[in-house]
């Protein structure tokens, strides 16, 4: 980067997601009152209907969930739930598989029928998969202990909106709960998994969307206290003396009548004097394209002129030594 750069915002697709994240809590109030209310059990086609909005309800919350690990890798550096949500992405397409399974076999089935006499061969067919049956239930007790897991580690995060992500987080852990109660039959609590769905959903939105209008350099690095400028021994100068330089300067320049701005210092590490040198040349080396690039307009913001490139990168060697970015047990807990 030869210059600073003027991006401030986050991708337009994380507000995007948003938008689908409300949209599909709103999806999900719907069907679940069509589940509760206008589902006839054992007929073909609220079975077809009911299974066919399933898959379709699967593949939106997949891809929503997807876009926030990426929200949380990229731009809060958060990868605790990184795990966990891939463990849940993979349980989710097994789920998924098995529905479309039997709905695919089902719709055969019926299409070589000769009349609608013998629907009901067709859902003795479909609960009969077994195959179907028993990866669909091992994969909803998985995704049942992932879902509350998740929802343990999201509840901790306290690097933005503070009273929002333990909201999601609960909402997880509880929507976890009552899909075991669900699955053991308990009356009443599908109501509950449905609201908590579309909760999680609407909250997750709500998290996109205000994250999406804050400004993309004052997003916080790490969730680090500031810590004391490592970089004492290594500036020329103690501030001190650059405070009286400074007043000299002015006062030069008020005598002379000559009207200008003071040229801005801009400190130059010896990367060379760190005894951390080798961890902050890794751990630069494999930043990624996202995090470099808010990396760069963090430290380039302090500047009012025009930096180049290797004033850039050394101000960003000099953050990241300061930081200690580097140092990955920074998210242990205290």
């Amino acid at each position: 980067m030869s210059e600073t750069t003027t991006q401030t915002s986050l991708p337009k697709f994380y507000s995007t997601t948003a938008l689908i994240a409300f949209i599909y809590a709103g999806f999900t109030i719907l069907f679940g009152i069509y589940k509760l209310f206008f589902y006839v059990d054992g007929t073909w086609f609220h079975g077809l209907t009911a299974n066919g909005l399933s898959l379709v309800s699967t593949l939106v919350w997949m891809g929503i969930l997807f876009v926030f690990k990426l929200f949380l890798n990229r731009i809060l550096n958060y990868k605790k739930a990184d795990s966990l949500i891939n463990v849940y992405l993979v349980l989710s397409l097994i789920a998924l598989y098995s529905v479309a399974l039997v709905v695919f076999k089902s719709v055969q089935i019926y299409m070589a029928l000769d009349g609608e006499q013998d629907i009901n061969s067709v859902m003795a067919f479909a609960s009969s998969s077994i195959s179907s049956a028993i990866l669909l239930i091992l994969a909803g007790i998985g995704l049942i202990i992932t879902t509350i897991l998740l929802g343990i580690r999201i509840r901790t995060i306290d690097v933005v909106l503070k009273d929002i992500f333990p909201i999601l987080g609960f909402s997880l852990i509880l929507l976890g709960v009552f899909s075991a109660l669900q699955i053991a039959t308990i009356p009443g609590t599908e109501a509950v998994v449905f609201l908590l769905k579309a909760l999680s959903a609407a909250v997750l939105g709500y998290i996109l969307k205000e994250v999406s209008q804050m400004n993309y350099a004052d997003l916080p690095v790490s969730r680090e206290p500031e810590k004391k400028n490592v970089f004492s021994k290594v500036n020329a100068q103690p501030a001190s003396q650059n405070v009286v330089e400074r007043t000299e300067k002015i006062n030069v320049l008020k005598k002379a009548k000559v009207v200008a701005p003071e040229p801005e210092v801009i400190p130059n590490l010896d990367i060379n004097a760190l005894e951390d040198k080798e961890l902050v040349l890794s751990y630069f080396e494999n930043l990624s394209k996202d995090e470099l690039n808010r990396l760069e307009i963090v430290v380039a913001k302090k500047y009012t002129q025009k930096l180049n490139e290797d004033q850039i990168k050394n101000l960003v060697l000099q953050h990241i030594a300061e930081k200690k970015l580097y140092d990955h047990n920074r998210y242990a807990p205290k």
